[in-house]
Protein backbone atom coordinates (compact mmCIF):
# COMPACT_ATOMS: atom_id res chain seq x y z
CA UNK A 1 0.00 0.00 0.00
CA UNK A 2 2.84 2.34 0.37
CA UNK A 3 4.15 2.23 -2.96
CA UNK A 4 0.49 3.05 -4.11
CA UNK A 5 0.70 6.12 -6.15
CA UNK A 6 -1.01 8.89 -4.40
CA UNK A 7 -3.93 10.57 -6.64
CA UNK A 8 -3.24 13.79 -8.35
CA UNK A 9 -5.33 17.08 -8.54
CA UNK A 10 -4.81 19.25 -10.57
CA UNK A 11 -7.84 21.82 -10.02
CA UNK A 12 -7.59 21.80 -6.19
CA UNK A 13 -8.71 25.12 -4.74
CA UNK A 14 -5.16 27.07 -4.62
CA UNK A 15 -4.79 25.63 -8.80
CA UNK A 16 -7.89 27.23 -9.62
CA UNK A 17 -7.15 30.60 -7.83
CA UNK A 18 -4.38 30.41 -9.91
CA UNK A 19 -6.16 29.89 -13.61
CA UNK A 20 -8.88 32.36 -12.26
CA UNK A 21 -5.87 35.17 -11.92
CA UNK A 22 -4.75 34.13 -15.00
CA UNK A 23 -7.57 34.36 -16.64
CA UNK A 24 -7.81 37.82 -15.38
CA UNK A 25 -4.37 38.90 -16.44
CA UNK A 26 -5.63 37.74 -20.36
CA UNK A 27 -8.98 39.35 -19.97
CA UNK A 28 -6.33 42.82 -18.90
CA UNK A 29 -4.25 41.87 -22.22
CA UNK A 30 -6.71 41.79 -24.64
CA UNK A 31 -8.78 44.72 -22.74
CA UNK A 32 -5.27 46.84 -22.64
CA UNK A 33 -4.22 46.20 -25.98
CA UNK A 34 -6.95 45.10 -28.34
CA UNK A 35 -10.17 46.18 -26.74
CA UNK A 36 -9.91 49.78 -27.77
CA UNK A 37 -10.57 50.09 -30.96
CA UNK A 38 -14.32 49.36 -31.08
CA UNK A 39 -15.57 51.79 -28.61
CA UNK A 40 -13.00 53.43 -26.55
CA UNK A 41 -10.73 55.52 -29.39
CA UNK A 42 -13.81 56.70 -31.21
CA UNK A 43 -14.78 58.40 -28.01
CA UNK A 44 -11.54 59.84 -27.05
CA UNK A 45 -10.73 60.95 -30.66
CA UNK A 46 -14.16 62.65 -30.58
CA UNK A 47 -14.18 63.81 -27.03
CA UNK A 48 -10.15 65.15 -27.65
CA UNK A 49 -10.22 66.04 -31.61
CA UNK A 50 -8.14 63.58 -32.50
CA UNK A 51 -7.92 61.06 -36.13
CA UNK A 52 -9.30 58.21 -34.88
CA UNK A 53 -7.01 56.15 -37.41
CA UNK A 54 -4.18 57.67 -36.20
CA UNK A 55 -5.15 55.94 -33.05
CA UNK A 56 -5.96 52.80 -34.89
CA UNK A 57 -2.54 52.26 -36.31
CA UNK A 58 -0.03 53.09 -32.85
CA UNK A 59 -2.68 50.62 -31.48
CA UNK A 60 -1.34 47.69 -33.87
CA UNK A 61 2.02 48.62 -33.35
CA UNK A 62 1.45 48.88 -29.73
CA UNK A 63 0.12 45.26 -30.01
CA UNK A 64 3.45 44.28 -32.35
CA UNK A 65 5.43 45.34 -29.60
CA UNK A 66 4.40 42.82 -27.16
CA UNK A 67 5.32 40.35 -29.31
CA UNK A 68 9.13 41.89 -29.05
CA UNK A 69 8.28 42.17 -25.28
CA UNK A 70 7.49 38.47 -25.59
CA UNK A 71 11.53 37.95 -26.60
CA UNK A 72 12.52 40.40 -24.00
CA UNK A 73 10.92 39.77 -21.62
CA UNK A 74 10.80 35.69 -21.28
CA UNK A 75 14.13 35.13 -20.01
CA UNK A 76 14.13 37.54 -17.35
CA UNK A 77 10.73 36.16 -16.01
CA UNK A 78 12.58 32.46 -16.08
CA UNK A 79 15.08 34.00 -14.03
CA UNK A 80 13.02 35.97 -11.27
CA UNK A 81 10.58 34.32 -11.58
CA UNK A 82 6.55 35.32 -12.99
CA UNK A 83 5.06 36.77 -9.55
CA UNK A 84 7.65 39.72 -9.63
CA UNK A 85 7.30 40.77 -13.05
CA UNK A 86 3.43 40.11 -13.06
CA UNK A 87 2.71 42.00 -10.15
CA UNK A 88 4.95 45.11 -11.54
CA UNK A 89 3.68 44.85 -15.02
CA UNK A 90 0.26 45.31 -13.94
CA UNK A 91 0.91 48.17 -11.43
CA UNK A 92 3.07 50.03 -13.70
CA UNK A 93 0.10 49.64 -16.58
CA UNK A 94 -1.99 51.46 -14.07
CA UNK A 95 -0.30 54.09 -13.54
CA UNK A 96 0.00 54.44 -17.17
CA UNK A 97 -3.95 53.76 -17.43
CA UNK A 98 -4.58 57.14 -15.30
CA UNK A 99 -2.26 59.18 -17.85
CA UNK A 100 -4.14 57.27 -21.02
CA UNK A 101 -7.21 58.62 -19.45
CA UNK A 102 -6.37 61.90 -18.26
CA UNK A 103 -3.78 63.50 -20.89
CA UNK A 104 -4.70 66.28 -23.72
CA UNK A 105 -1.90 65.66 -25.69
CA UNK A 106 -1.72 63.14 -28.49
CA UNK A 107 2.34 62.39 -28.24
CA UNK A 108 1.95 61.65 -24.78
CA UNK A 109 -1.23 59.33 -25.12
CA UNK A 110 0.79 57.12 -28.00
CA UNK A 111 3.74 56.61 -25.90
CA UNK A 112 1.37 55.44 -22.97
CA UNK A 113 -0.20 53.07 -25.46
CA UNK A 114 2.95 51.55 -26.78
CA UNK A 115 4.08 51.19 -23.37
CA UNK A 116 1.22 49.45 -22.33
CA UNK A 117 1.44 47.06 -25.34
CA UNK A 118 5.40 46.30 -24.78
CA UNK A 119 4.10 45.68 -20.81
CA UNK A 120 1.55 43.13 -21.79
CA UNK A 121 3.70 40.92 -22.73
CA UNK A 122 4.66 39.83 -18.90
CA UNK A 123 1.30 39.34 -17.92
CA UNK A 124 -0.40 38.09 -20.91
CA UNK A 125 1.71 35.66 -23.57
CA UNK A 126 4.84 35.78 -21.10
CA UNK A 127 5.37 35.47 -17.97
CA UNK A 128 1.26 34.21 -17.71
CA UNK A 129 2.11 30.72 -19.89
CA UNK A 130 5.76 30.58 -18.23
CA UNK A 131 3.21 30.73 -14.87
CA UNK A 132 0.45 28.37 -16.22
CA UNK A 133 3.77 25.69 -17.58
CA UNK A 134 5.21 25.68 -13.40
CA UNK A 135 2.20 24.97 -12.06
CA UNK A 136 0.80 22.25 -14.74
CA UNK A 137 3.99 20.99 -16.96
CA UNK A 138 1.77 18.34 -18.40
CA UNK A 139 -1.39 19.54 -17.80
CA UNK A 140 -1.36 23.64 -19.37
CA UNK A 141 -3.05 22.58 -22.61
CA UNK A 142 -6.59 21.77 -20.58
CA UNK A 143 -5.49 24.52 -18.41
CA UNK A 144 -5.44 26.77 -21.06
CA UNK A 145 -8.85 26.05 -22.59
CA UNK A 146 -10.26 26.99 -19.55
CA UNK A 147 -8.19 29.93 -18.51
CA UNK A 148 -8.43 31.63 -22.57
CA UNK A 149 -11.89 32.13 -22.23
CA UNK A 150 -10.80 35.70 -20.49
CA UNK A 151 -9.62 36.75 -23.65
CA UNK A 152 -13.14 36.18 -24.49
CA UNK A 153 -14.37 38.11 -21.93
CA UNK A 154 -12.93 41.03 -23.18
CA UNK A 155 -16.54 41.09 -25.73
CA UNK A 156 -18.43 41.05 -23.08
CA UNK A 157 -16.75 43.20 -20.73
CA UNK A 158 -14.64 45.88 -21.63
CA UNK A 159 -16.48 46.62 -25.38
CA UNK A 160 -19.87 47.16 -24.33
CA UNK A 161 -19.17 48.85 -20.68
CA UNK A 162 -16.82 50.96 -20.96
CA UNK A 163 -18.58 53.76 -23.23
CA UNK A 164 -21.30 53.09 -20.10
CA UNK A 165 -18.74 54.30 -17.90
CA UNK A 166 -17.90 57.11 -19.90
CA UNK A 167 -21.44 58.31 -20.04
CA UNK A 168 -21.63 57.91 -16.20
CA UNK A 169 -18.58 59.40 -15.08
CA UNK A 170 -15.97 60.40 -17.96
CA UNK A 171 -13.34 59.29 -19.67
CA UNK A 172 -10.77 60.25 -16.96
CA UNK A 173 -12.51 58.54 -14.37
CA UNK A 174 -13.48 55.74 -16.04
CA UNK A 175 -10.04 55.17 -16.03
CA UNK A 176 -9.00 56.05 -12.71
CA UNK A 177 -11.99 52.92 -12.19
CA UNK A 178 -9.35 50.69 -14.99
CA UNK A 179 -6.15 52.04 -12.97
CA UNK A 180 -7.87 50.34 -9.48
CA UNK A 181 -8.59 47.43 -10.88
CA UNK A 182 -4.80 46.95 -12.28
CA UNK A 183 -3.43 48.20 -9.02
CA UNK A 184 -5.26 45.60 -7.32
CA UNK A 185 -4.52 42.86 -9.26
CA UNK A 186 -1.25 43.63 -8.75
CA UNK A 187 -1.58 43.73 -4.98
CA UNK A 188 -3.25 40.21 -5.18
CA UNK A 189 -0.17 38.55 -7.22
CA UNK A 190 2.62 40.11 -5.20
CA UNK A 191 0.60 38.53 -1.75
CA UNK A 192 -0.89 35.35 -2.71
CA UNK A 193 0.30 34.36 -6.52
CA UNK A 194 3.30 31.86 -6.07
CA UNK A 195 5.71 31.39 -9.13
CA UNK A 196 5.98 27.71 -8.10
CA UNK A 197 3.34 25.23 -6.68
CA UNK A 198 6.03 24.60 -3.99
CA UNK A 199 5.89 27.64 -2.38
CA UNK A 200 2.63 27.53 -2.07
CA UNK A 201 2.78 23.64 -0.56
CA UNK A 202 1.48 22.52 -3.42
CA UNK A 203 2.46 20.57 -6.12
CA UNK A 204 3.25 20.56 -10.29
CA UNK A 205 -0.27 19.51 -11.96
CA UNK A 206 -1.22 19.03 -8.59
CA UNK A 207 0.18 15.49 -8.08
CA UNK A 208 1.89 14.37 -4.97
CA UNK A 209 4.11 11.92 -6.86
CA UNK A 210 6.05 14.75 -7.85
CA UNK A 211 7.18 14.83 -4.42
CA UNK A 212 9.24 11.80 -4.63
CA UNK A 213 10.40 8.79 -7.12
CA UNK A 214 10.06 9.63 -10.70
CA UNK A 215 7.78 13.13 -10.25
CA UNK A 216 10.51 14.97 -8.46
CA UNK A 217 13.20 13.25 -10.76
CA UNK A 218 11.06 14.61 -14.09
CA UNK A 219 10.66 18.36 -12.23
CA UNK A 220 14.35 18.54 -11.37
CA UNK A 221 14.87 17.63 -15.39
CA UNK A 222 12.51 19.76 -16.96
CA UNK A 223 14.23 22.85 -14.37
CA UNK A 224 17.43 22.33 -15.92
CA UNK A 225 16.81 21.15 -19.45
CA UNK A 226 18.00 23.35 -22.15
CA UNK A 227 16.32 22.65 -25.37
CA UNK A 228 18.78 22.59 -28.49
CA UNK A 229 16.28 24.52 -30.31
CA UNK A 230 17.60 27.58 -30.49
CA UNK A 231 16.13 30.80 -31.89
CA UNK A 232 18.90 30.56 -34.44
CA UNK A 233 18.29 26.52 -35.17
CA UNK A 234 14.09 27.30 -35.13
CA UNK A 235 14.58 30.18 -37.50
CA UNK A 236 16.46 27.51 -40.32
CA UNK A 237 13.14 25.34 -39.83
CA UNK A 238 10.44 25.53 -42.51
CA UNK A 239 7.63 24.39 -40.31
CA UNK A 240 8.30 26.97 -37.96
CA UNK A 241 7.76 30.03 -40.78
CA UNK A 242 5.02 27.71 -42.31
CA UNK A 243 3.54 27.56 -38.56
CA UNK A 244 4.79 30.80 -37.79
CA UNK A 245 3.13 32.48 -40.85
CA UNK A 246 0.55 31.14 -40.97
CA UNK A 247 -0.50 31.98 -37.19
CA UNK A 248 0.58 35.50 -38.34
CA UNK A 249 -1.79 35.64 -41.35
CA UNK A 250 -4.66 34.08 -38.98
CA UNK A 251 -4.48 36.14 -36.17
CA UNK A 252 -4.05 39.48 -38.10
CA UNK A 253 -7.37 38.77 -40.12
CA UNK A 254 -9.31 37.60 -37.07
CA UNK A 255 -8.46 41.04 -35.07
CA UNK A 256 -8.73 43.40 -38.14
CA UNK A 257 -12.42 42.26 -38.23
CA UNK A 258 -13.21 42.00 -34.47
CA UNK A 259 -11.00 45.67 -33.52
CA UNK A 260 -13.25 47.33 -35.87
CA UNK A 261 -16.79 45.32 -36.43
CA UNK A 262 -19.01 47.91 -34.52
CA UNK A 263 -17.09 51.61 -36.25
CA UNK A 264 -17.60 49.37 -39.86
CA UNK A 265 -20.95 48.20 -38.95
CA UNK A 266 -21.92 51.91 -37.94
CA UNK A 267 -20.31 53.33 -41.14
CA UNK A 268 -22.49 50.67 -43.57
CA UNK A 269 -25.63 52.18 -41.64
CA UNK A 270 -26.34 50.11 -38.76
CA UNK A 271 -26.97 51.19 -35.19
CA UNK A 272 -24.56 51.30 -32.73
CA UNK A 273 -26.69 49.14 -30.80
CA UNK A 274 -27.26 46.62 -33.56
CA UNK A 275 -23.25 47.12 -33.63
CA UNK A 276 -22.98 46.37 -30.33
CA UNK A 277 -24.95 43.40 -29.65
CA UNK A 278 -22.65 41.22 -32.92
CA UNK A 279 -20.39 42.11 -30.80
CA UNK A 280 -21.74 40.83 -27.60
CA UNK A 281 -23.41 37.65 -29.17
CA UNK A 282 -19.71 36.82 -30.73
CA UNK A 283 -18.20 37.16 -27.34
CA UNK A 284 -20.87 34.49 -26.03
CA UNK A 285 -20.58 32.09 -28.56
CA UNK A 286 -16.53 32.58 -28.48
CA UNK A 287 -16.96 30.35 -25.54
CA UNK A 288 -18.49 27.21 -27.51
CA UNK A 289 -16.48 27.46 -30.13
CA UNK A 290 -13.14 27.29 -28.19
CA UNK A 291 -14.90 23.98 -26.75
CA UNK A 292 -15.52 23.26 -30.42
CA UNK A 293 -12.43 23.39 -31.69
CA UNK A 294 -10.64 21.86 -28.50
CA UNK A 295 -13.07 18.79 -29.28
CA UNK A 296 -12.21 18.61 -32.89
CA UNK A 297 -8.17 19.35 -31.97
CA UNK A 298 -8.44 15.68 -29.36
CA UNK A 299 -10.25 13.93 -32.15
CA UNK A 300 -8.54 14.38 -35.07
CA UNK A 301 -5.30 16.27 -34.42
CA UNK A 302 -4.24 19.97 -34.00
CA UNK A 303 -3.25 20.45 -38.06
CA UNK A 304 -6.23 18.93 -39.11
CA UNK A 305 -8.10 21.23 -36.40
CA UNK A 306 -6.10 24.43 -37.88
CA UNK A 307 -6.94 23.77 -41.02
CA UNK A 308 -11.14 23.39 -40.55
CA UNK A 309 -10.48 26.56 -38.46
CA UNK A 310 -9.13 28.49 -41.07
CA UNK A 311 -11.88 26.91 -43.53
CA UNK A 312 -14.53 28.13 -41.43
CA UNK A 313 -12.50 31.97 -41.50
CA UNK A 314 -12.40 31.77 -44.83
CA UNK A 315 -16.14 31.30 -44.86
CA UNK A 316 -17.06 33.94 -42.39
CA UNK A 317 -14.88 36.47 -44.27
CA UNK A 318 -17.22 35.92 -47.36
CA UNK A 319 -20.26 36.37 -45.41
CA UNK A 320 -18.36 40.38 -44.70
CA UNK A 321 -18.67 40.87 -48.72
CA UNK A 322 -22.19 41.37 -48.94
CA UNK A 323 -23.18 42.21 -44.80
CA UNK A 324 -23.51 46.09 -45.81
CA UNK A 325 -26.75 45.57 -47.40
CA UNK A 326 -28.36 42.12 -45.55
CA UNK A 327 -28.08 42.17 -41.63
CA UNK A 328 -28.62 38.22 -41.92
CA UNK A 329 -25.03 37.94 -43.65
CA UNK A 330 -23.37 40.48 -40.68
CA UNK A 331 -24.60 38.40 -37.92
CA UNK A 332 -23.51 35.01 -39.52
CA UNK A 333 -19.35 37.03 -40.19
CA UNK A 334 -19.64 37.97 -36.68
CA UNK A 335 -20.82 34.09 -35.46
CA UNK A 336 -18.49 32.43 -37.49
CA UNK A 337 -15.31 34.63 -37.28
CA UNK A 338 -15.88 35.27 -33.61
CA UNK A 339 -16.71 31.93 -32.92
CA UNK A 340 -13.80 30.60 -35.13
CA UNK A 341 -11.16 33.39 -33.30
CA UNK A 342 -11.91 31.73 -29.96
CA UNK A 343 -10.20 28.68 -30.88
CA UNK A 344 -6.69 30.52 -32.15
CA UNK A 345 -5.17 30.66 -28.65
CA UNK A 346 -6.07 27.41 -28.11
CA UNK A 347 -4.97 26.12 -31.53
CA UNK A 348 -1.61 27.59 -31.63
CA UNK A 349 -0.23 26.59 -28.08
CA UNK A 350 -1.65 23.16 -29.13
CA UNK A 351 0.61 22.74 -32.85
CA UNK A 352 3.20 23.97 -30.78
CA UNK A 353 3.06 21.44 -28.18
CA UNK A 354 2.32 18.67 -30.50
CA UNK A 355 5.25 19.31 -33.19
CA UNK A 356 7.96 20.46 -30.10
CA UNK A 357 6.15 18.54 -26.75
CA UNK A 358 6.47 19.71 -23.58
CA UNK A 359 10.56 19.69 -22.90
CA UNK A 360 10.73 22.00 -25.68
CA UNK A 361 7.67 24.26 -25.84
CA UNK A 362 9.19 27.18 -24.56
CA UNK A 363 12.11 27.39 -26.70
CA UNK A 364 9.36 26.95 -29.89
CA UNK A 365 6.85 28.99 -28.32
CA UNK A 366 9.13 32.17 -27.88
CA UNK A 367 9.42 32.45 -31.88
CA UNK A 368 6.43 30.85 -33.07
CA UNK A 369 4.40 33.11 -30.41
CA UNK A 370 6.00 36.17 -31.43
CA UNK A 371 4.78 36.04 -35.26
CA UNK A 372 1.46 35.02 -33.88
CA UNK A 373 1.34 38.07 -31.40
CA UNK A 374 2.85 40.21 -34.03
CA UNK A 375 0.04 39.25 -36.06
CA UNK A 376 -2.59 40.48 -33.54
CA UNK A 377 -1.16 44.07 -34.18
CA UNK A 378 -0.87 43.69 -37.64
CA UNK A 379 -4.61 43.44 -37.75
CA UNK A 380 -5.30 46.13 -35.26
CA UNK A 381 -2.85 48.19 -37.42
CA UNK A 382 -4.38 47.89 -40.40
CA UNK A 383 -7.95 48.66 -39.39
CA UNK A 384 -6.34 52.52 -39.11
CA UNK A 385 -4.56 52.01 -42.64
CA UNK A 386 -8.03 50.68 -44.66
CA UNK A 387 -10.72 53.19 -45.02
CA UNK A 388 -12.95 51.01 -47.43
CA UNK A 389 -13.77 47.89 -44.93
CA UNK A 390 -14.74 45.98 -47.95
CA UNK A 391 -10.85 46.32 -49.42
CA UNK A 392 -9.81 44.96 -46.21
CA UNK A 393 -12.06 41.77 -45.66
CA UNK A 394 -11.09 40.75 -49.51
CA UNK A 395 -7.44 41.45 -48.11
CA UNK A 396 -8.43 39.33 -45.63
CA UNK A 397 -9.54 36.54 -47.62
CA UNK A 398 -6.42 36.64 -49.68
CA UNK A 399 -4.34 36.16 -46.12
CA UNK A 400 -6.39 33.40 -44.83
CA UNK A 401 -5.77 31.41 -48.04
CA UNK A 402 -2.53 31.93 -48.29
CA UNK A 403 -2.68 30.56 -45.01
CA UNK A 404 -3.84 27.89 -45.13
CA UNK A 405 -1.72 26.93 -48.49
CA UNK A 406 0.88 26.79 -45.63
CA UNK A 407 -0.82 24.91 -43.03
CA UNK A 408 -1.79 21.95 -45.26
CA UNK A 409 2.12 21.88 -45.71
CA UNK A 410 2.93 22.08 -42.66
CA UNK A 411 4.41 18.46 -41.14
CA UNK A 412 2.69 18.50 -37.71
CA UNK A 413 5.25 15.44 -37.17
CA UNK A 414 6.87 15.37 -33.16
CA UNK A 415 10.63 15.99 -33.35
CA UNK A 416 10.90 17.49 -29.72
CA UNK A 417 11.95 15.45 -26.77
CA UNK A 418 10.01 12.50 -25.89
CA UNK A 419 8.89 11.81 -22.52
Amino acid sequence: MENKKKKARWYGPKQIGIMIFTAVCFLVAASVVGGNNNTVFPAIAEARGWNVNILNVFSGIAAMLEGVGVLVFSRIIKKVGPRIMIGAALIVTAVLMVIFGSTTNITIFIIVVLLAGFLCAIYDKAGNMILTANWWPTKKGVVLGFTTIGVCCMNLVYVPLMPKLFASIGISRAFLVVAAILAVLGVICFIFVRSMPEEAGEFPDGDPNYATGEGAEIARMMKEYKSPFTVGKLLKMKDVWFLGISAFLAYMAALSFIASTIPNLIGMGYSPAFGTAIFAVGGIVSFPGSALFGVIDQKIGTKKAWIIFLCCMIVGYLCTLGMAKVAFLAWAAGVIIFMSNAALCNLVPSYIATKFGRWDYAAASQVINTLFTLGAGTGIMITGLFHNPTVMYIFDIVVLAIALVLSIFTNDAMIGKKD
